[in-house]
């Protein structure tokens, strides 16, 4: 139990939910079934494998059902809380692409202040965790991970653009990815002219399909992936829509498609408009 006077702590906290989930668990189709162990065993494996390395050890997760919730604390240095941010952002990528690779899709919010946290008891509890909660609810919609608007200000930055500017760059001498790690948060001045249907309806969200371009196997996987999915529910139509539009607007940033033939993009974006 958690007492009365609740030891709050400041965190970035991150609440992250699996679209589908429960058709998943009320399905009888062994693949449905096996999407489920993937799923926790996949989870498993990324959060043990963030806590290896220097940077991210204090990332704690807790895993319920369909949820997971993420938080790392916030510390008094400015500095140290960009880095902070940046580290919980790449684990939400890493997360999110592994798990669209298996075709089982996130959506998700970051926001930070008060909590308490506890994961060997499954405990968390206060503001920066309902906050996350109620944006991932009401804002994140599609296949996505939003950051909450007010970490432009939490952070002393005066725009979305300089953050994600910032978080893009930060520290990448000293990370144990390097290359992998420059497009955290996506861009939206990097991409040309949005395209229809992939509107500017929220400010910030982390650029997980950019891992699609290390090779024309991942981005292949995703393709086809969506291809399998789109069609299954006209409910979720619209979901899967916002996934294509933004896999197309990625391939068309030359730095992020350098590692594929650009013939090979092109067909890939046809096959996409084709949805």
């Amino acid at each position: 139990m958690i007492s009365d006077n609740v030891p709050y702590s400041d965190y970035f906290v991150a609440f992250l939910d699996v679209l589908g989930f429960k058709e998943l668990v009320m399905s009888k189709a062994p693949k449905d079934k096996k999407k489920i162990s993937e799923y926790f065993q996949l989870i498993e494996e990324v959060t043990y494998g963030i806590r290896r390395f220097e940077l991210k050890k204090e990332i704690a997760t807790i895993t319920i059902s369909d949820s997971v919730i993420i938080a790392i604390p916030m510390d008094i240095n400015d500095s140290q809380n960009l880095n902070n941010l940046r580290q919980l952002c790449i684990a939400i990528q890493k997360i999110q692409f592994k798990l669209a690779e298996k075709n089982i899709w996130l959506r998700g919010a970051i926001s930070s202040g008060k909590a308490y946290f506890n994961a060997e008891k499954s405990q968390v509890v206060g503001p920066a965790y309902i906050n996350a909660y109620l944006l991932e609810e009401r804002l994140a919609i599609n296949p996505r991970v939003i950051l909450d608007n007010k970490l432009i200000s939490a952070l002393k930055f005066k725009s979305a653009g300089e953050l994600i500017n910032t978080i893009n760059n930060h520290g990448l001498s000293n990370s144990e990815y390097n290359l992998q790690e420059r497009d955290i948060l996506f861009d939206w001045t990097g991409v040309g002219q949005p395209i229809e249907g992939l509107n500017k309806d929220v400010a910030l969200f982390i650029n997980y399909l950019s891992y699609a371009f290390q090779d024309e196997n991942k981005l292949g996987a995703i393709v086809e992936n969506i291809e399998k999915s789109i069609y299954t529910d006209t409910q979720i139509y619209p979901k899967y829509k916002w996934v294509v539009d933004y896999l197309i607007m990625l391939c068309r940033h030359p730095l992020i498609t350098s590692n594929i033939n650009g013939h090979l993009i092109n067909q890939y974006c046809k096959r996409l408009q084709n949805l």
